[in-house]
């Protein structure tokens, strides 16, 4: 047999709001307690996913007021039950809300690696460097970072030729050395030669 909405409507209220049994529906209604069993178990359902979605709709605008107070997504997922991934979702919604676009764009693309965007401003702040000198900075870096690294590479191979050259001097005045305590050694022995005849011929 179809029951009607109209129908399911009065047993609902019956249950619900005027708290009859299923006996006393079933007489009322004249209707199996089995089909008034199914009838309660769909609205319930249907009260429970409402809920849910109720409650998760105070979750989300509980965190975003917590973001707005300057809460970090450690605490909001704290205060509010909600595990890290829920978290991190809601705070890139937040930031869509308050406008921060280009924010949420560049954590997309870093695949939510801030950690040298933020190093950076910290170091900004340290040294009390403004966002305009810090762009300048990397514009000229860029544009002359080519440049500095071929003048790099020509001084370190400038100045391995000059390690080769000192070695080669070096390795000169070892021999230079050498023969010179050779001919010192030569001197000595034929300056002994010429004392010895000269003794002979007195």
């Amino acid at each position: 047999m179809q029951i009607t909405d109209e129908r399911k409507k009065r047993i609902i209220d019956l249950y619900f709001n005027q708290h009859k049994t299923y006996a006393e529906i079933a007489q009322i209604e004249r209707i199996s307690p089995r089909d008034i069993s199914a009838i309660i178990k769909e609205e319930e359902a249907r009260r429970q996913k409402y809920k849910d979605q109720q409650q998760k709709k105070e979750k989300t605008s509980n965190a975003y007021k917590l973001f707005s107070e300057k809460k970090r997504p450690v605490e909001v997922a704290i205060i509010l039950n909600l595990p890290a991934s829920k978290v991190s979702k809601l705070y890139r919604e937040y930031w869509d809300l308050k406008g921060l676009h280009i924010l949420n764009a560049t954590y997309k693309e870093t695949n939510g690696k801030l950690g040298p965007f933020l190093k950076l401003y910290g170091l900004m702040n340290d040294k009390g460097i403004s966002i305009e000198q810090v762009v300048n900075a990397v514009d000229t870096a860029i544009h002359k970072l080519p440049y500095m690294e071929s003048l790099y590479r020509q001084a370190k191979d400038q100045a391995e030729k000059m390690q080769r050259t000192v070695q080669r001097l070096e390795n000169d005045s070892h021999a230079l050395e050498y023969k010179i305590s050779i001919l010192d050694k030569t001197a000595f022995s034929s300056e002994q030669e010429c004392r010895r005849i000269k003794q002979e011929l007195c």
